[in-house]
Order: structure tokens, then sequence, then C-alpha cells
């Protein structure tokens, strides 16, 4: 199986506005060859511009790096990603570990949840050996979100779980699919924006924030454990 960038849940995703998006940008700008998406969540906007130079930004991990799958211009071999989810998709971990140790039987179960942190550990263990190169452990970490995201058991949110369902889907990886012939200058950011805009430079620029206070990690806290896979105490 494979998936595509707008395979996934996320809080004021754009993907269903980008025949909009790319009218208005026809009609009113001219002259483009770098466009910024500042606030770039699943990287939905930027994807309509893979044609120019992007720079993607968003403070949360767990954005950044699907946005280094999506759009880095790093060589990465196809073949290398199907045959590690391949394995990963078949593999039966019995062993508890961080994941399933704080999560199992929440937003996942426990044989879900055993099965996530086995593959995060061994994504970064490969990286780490350097069977892997930084593009590739990208792909690998976003196919492993994107998975998540279609069995967790929330309503698309982590700021809670359903008690007492059946986890009826089981994870499942798919091969991403990013578009080919990026740009080679493509630059992918995890910053505060408010200090990123001082030291880049764009011919138009997406400026989508959250329309309130609140902070998307708050909803997606669990996503971003898992990207980071720092393990703090839960």
């Amino acid at each position: 199986k494979t998936t595509k960038i707008n395979n996934r849940r996320y809080l004021g995703n754009k993907y269903k506005l980008l025949s909009f998006i790319t009218k208005v940008v026809e009609d009113e700008c001219e002259n483009i060859s770098t466009v910024a998406d500042i606030f770039a969540g699943t990287g939905a906007v930027a994807s309509a511009f893979t044609d120019k130079k992007l720079i993607t930004n968003d403070i949360m991990y767990s954005n950044y790096i699907c946005h280094m799958a999506w759009f880095s211009s790093e060589d990465y071999s196809e073949e290398k990603l199907v045959d590690i989810i391949l394995e990963y998709n078949s593999m039966n971990v019995e062993q508890d570990n961080y994941m399933s140790e704080n999560f199992a039987n929440t937003y996942f179960s426990l044989e879900d949840c055993r099965k996530i942190g086995f593959i995060r550990q061994d994504i970064e263990d490969r990286y780490a050996d350097g069977e892997i190169n930084t593009k590739e452990r990208a792909l690998l970490i976003t196919s492993l979100l994107y998975a998540m995201d279609k069995i967790a058991n929330t309503c698309g949110h982590y700021d809670a779980y359903r008690q007492g369902v059946e986890f009826e889907k089981h994870l499942e990886l798919a091969v991403p699919q990013p578009d080919l012939g990026l740009n080679e200058n493509n630059v992918c950011y995890n910053m505060d924006t408010n200090e990123l805009v001082k030291d880049i430079e764009a011919d138009l620029v997406y400026i989508d924030p959250p329309y309130n206070s609140r902070q998307y990690c708050d909803a997606y806290h669990l996503l971003e454990n898992i990207a980071r896979w720092d393990k703090p105490e839960v």
C-alpha cells in the first residue's frame, strides 16, 4: 500500500481548499519562484507548489519530520523502504516497551502499542547504524505516524480516547509517495515562526496560524511523543 500527503486527519487542514488557493495565486501573483508556508501543519498547502522552491515551518516536530519526508530533495531508495515496511507489517511484537507500558489499551491496543514502540526504536537504530539516511528516516517515521492516525481510538485528536471499545483496526504501514523532481533548494524548519521570519525570504508567503490561543500539541501530543522519541515520563 502507498500513501499521499493528504491521508491524514488534522485541525484546519486546507487540502480541500487547494484549488481555491492556487487559483488566487495564479490570478493575483506573478514571477513566483519561492513559496514559504510558515504554519505548515500537514504541508497540504505547500504540496500545491512543489514546482517552486519551498520553505516550510512548523513548531511541532511531528509535522516537521513529515515535511522532510514530503519535500526534502535528498535521494532515497524506495525499494529499501518497501522491504523495511513489509518487514514491519509482518512482525508480531511480544515484548513491552515505552509505548505499551504507557499507552496500552488507550488510543491503541496493547498489541499495536508494542508494535509502534518497536518500530519507532528500530527506525532510530537503523539511522544510527547508517542503514538509512535522513530522508529515509523521515519517510519511515511519517509512514508510522500516518498508520497510527488511521487506527487511533479517537475522533482525530489525542486529548481523549474512547473507553470500552473494540480495537478492530490494527497497525499497517504504507509507503509514502513524495512528488518527484523536488527543488534541491527546499528547506524545512522546526522553529518559532516569529524568529524564523527574520531570516528567510520568499516571493509568496502563506500564513495560516491557529485561530485562537490553543497549542496544537495539546491535541497531537501522542504523535509528537512518537516523532521526537525522547520517551519522557508520562
